[in-house]
């Protein structure tokens, strides 16, 4: 296909995919408001009959009251012109009547619509007195029926639902002298509505409204009012005072409008006409959210469309990306299969390579395992050798006891390196017995048994320990880790001062609440900063070929670790002497007692 016939189709693919867009958002739209408005309508539906039921029962209550009323001969004698029936006492009976009922007043009229008695009697806008001749209640009540009626109060200005029954004379049932009538405020009901915020209102025969959930809507007309409905309005004065302007008017939809175009606000009505008053119960549905709803669908499509159209790109440049790909391995399949012959021959010789230096590793790891045995066993070796040649010499000079003293300590050393290649085995796990042991007397042996290097160091000893009272100083522990702790940190600040000229070496043991503190200081050259990040590293060292392997240390800490305790390595202060400083805290056991006796190991 050629250039030009294929754009030619891809334009007219375009084309089609736009319209397929446009149709399908536009059917989105217009489904989307019809089920809205439709759930709407049901839903205003639902709303209207239980809002019309409330009214009702409502005005149900005291349709029968103005009858009932009507009946007594209290109210009766009362408009007879009986003169036994004061009207202090009717104005006390219907104010307790109208208390009981929950009605906002009763009153009693004569045939000509004066009020005679009232339950407001007492109050400074009292019926009595008053003439009501005009209002439809009454003329429906001298016509023998039961009147109806809701206005705004021509005295009181308080709009409410009157109900009247006409009151016939005693002894003649015929004969109607006056009127009944019960005035009921519905403000209650209306601050319901108000409450519940929902647009709900109420218009008599002739479109006005009279209740709504919005004040500013009451007494304003739904409809247009003809000049004989006008009349009828002002000579009941029904509305006295409110001029009832138009609530809105009705678009080409059907729709209701309330307030100026462009900021007003439309609904869609349901009404509900209710009974014989002709009034109507209408509920009004917002349609800004129903417009609303249809919108965000759309854009809902519009996005799913948008994301449709990205991902039929995304596939299309990923075929062509794919088929890009296609020809570069093509050509990089030949330059693998020239390498892999290369990389064969490399991989041979990096194996080869690979088991000499595993191989040179098995050596290096199996000397530095005799190196690190050698290390921790060297000073009781030592021990033996000296305490061997003194009893050689000892036997020499006939010396038999003194010699076999140093034989007795010879046999302790042993055991102490059979202990020692025992704790050698644990050392990777934690384990060993927890028991007091005297700190105390275990740098005392430390030290006899390092007294020679000590001697032939020139070291000037200083020992900072607590008195007497405070002996012996407890840890919990054993002897075996205790000893090899004090002589690697013991042994690690000699090797420090080898070339100090006045070599110092200072011990200390205090207790710090349940602790108990060991520090070693000495006087060398310190630490250096970048030493101190490894100083307790496995195989770390900064002394020379074959003076140690960086285990001691290491030891150290895992002992330490071991008892629950801490160790700390820094440099002490130039202005105090300089040198390294060693702080080892273990948990201590004041006051507590031996499982077994303290080893007494000497030298001489």
């Amino acid at each position: 296909m050629r250039e030009g016939q294929r754009r030619r189709v891809q334009r007219g693919l375009l084309g089609g995919l736009t319209l397929l867009i446009v149709a399908s958002l536009w059917w989105v739209w217009h489904w989307q408001l019809t089920r809205e408005t439709r759930d709407a309508i049901d839903h205003a539906e639902s709303r209207l009959a239980l809002y019309s039921s409330s009214l009702e029962g409502a005005l149900q209550r005291f349709t029968y009251l103005p009858d009932l009323l009507a009946r007594q001969p209290l109210v009766r004698n009362a408009l007879s012109g009986d003169d036994t029936t004061p009207a202090s006492r009717v104005n006390a009976h219907l104010a307790r009547v109208a208390e009981r009922s929950g009605a906002e007043a009763i009153y009693l009229m004569n045939d000509r619509g004066v009020t005679l008695a009232a339950s407001n009697h007492d109050s400074p806008q009292s019926f009595v007195g008053h003439r009501y001749h005009y209002r439809p209640y009454f003329i429906e009540a001298m016509r023998g029926k039961q009147g109806e009626f809701f206005a705004v109060g021509s005295t009181t200005g308080r709009p409410g639902y009157f109900v009247s029954a006409p009151v016939y004379a005693s002894g003649d049932a015929q004969r109607i002298i006056g009127a009944l009538a019960v005035k009921i405020s519905l403000e209650s009901l209306q601050e319901d509505w108000r409450r519940a915020d929902e647009k709900v209102l109420l218009s008599d025969a002739n479109g006005v409204v009279i209740l709504s959930s919005r004040p500013a809507w009451r007494f304003r007309r739904l409809g247009a009012l003809d000049a004989a409905a006008l009349e009828t309005i002002r000579a009941q004065r029904q509305f006295v005072g409110n001029p009832l302007a138009p609530l809105g008017h009705r678009l080409a939809d059907g729709s209701l409008l309330i307030g100026a175009a462009g900021v007003g606000e439309r609904f869609f009505t349901q009404a509900s006409p209710l009974g014989e008053l002709g009034w109507t119960m209408h509920y009004l549905v917002p349609v800004r959210p129903l417009y609303a709803s249809a919108r965000n669908a759309v854009l809902a499509s519009a996005a799913v469309w948008l994301a449709l159209v990205l991902l039929g790109l995304w596939l299309r440049e990923r075929q062509q990306r794919l088929r890009l790909r296609l020809r570069e391995a093509s050509i990089m399949r030949e330059a693998n299969e020239r390498l892999e012959i290369r990389v064969a021959e490399r991989t041979r010789e990096l194996e080869s390579a690979q088991a000499e230096l595993v191989q040179a590793g098995k050596l290096a790891a199996l000397g530095t395992m005799a190196a690190g045995i050698a290390h921790e066993l060297n000073q009781p070796l030592a021990g033996i050798r000296t305490y061997a040649a003194s009893g050689a010499r000892l036997i020499e000079r006939g010396r038999q006891s003194a010699a076999a003293d140093n034989f007795q300590r010879i046999q302790t050393l042993s055991d102490r390196l059979a202990t020692l290649i025992r704790q050698l085995k644990l050392f990777a796990r934690k384990g060993g017995a927890r028991e007091p042991v005297d700190l105390l007397a275990r740098l005392d042996f430390v030290l006899e048994l390092l007294g020679e290097r000590l001697s032939r160091q020139d070291v000037a000893l200083h020992l900072d320990l607590p008195d007497e009272a405070s002996r012996p100083v407890w840890v919990a522990g054993d002897d075996i880790r205790l000893e090899q702790l004090l002589t690697n940190l013991l042994r690690n600040a000699l090797d420090a001062l080898r070339e100090v000229d006045s070599p110092c070496l200072e011990i200390g043991v205090a207790l710090e609440g349940e602790r108990v503190v060991l520090t070693v200081t000495d006087n060398g050259p310190g630490i250096e900063a970048q030493t101190l990040k490894h100083l307790f590293d496995p195989f770390f060292t900064t002394k020379r070929v074959g003076d140690g392997l960086g285990l001691g240390l290491f030891i150290s800490y895992g002992i330490v670790q071991d008892l629950d305790g801490r160790i700390r390595a820094d440099n002490r202060p130039a202005s105090q002497g300089g040198g390294a400083h060693f702080r080892v805290e273990l948990p201590g056991l004041q006051g507590a007692t031996p499982a077994r006796p303290a080893r007494k190991e000497t030298l001489t």
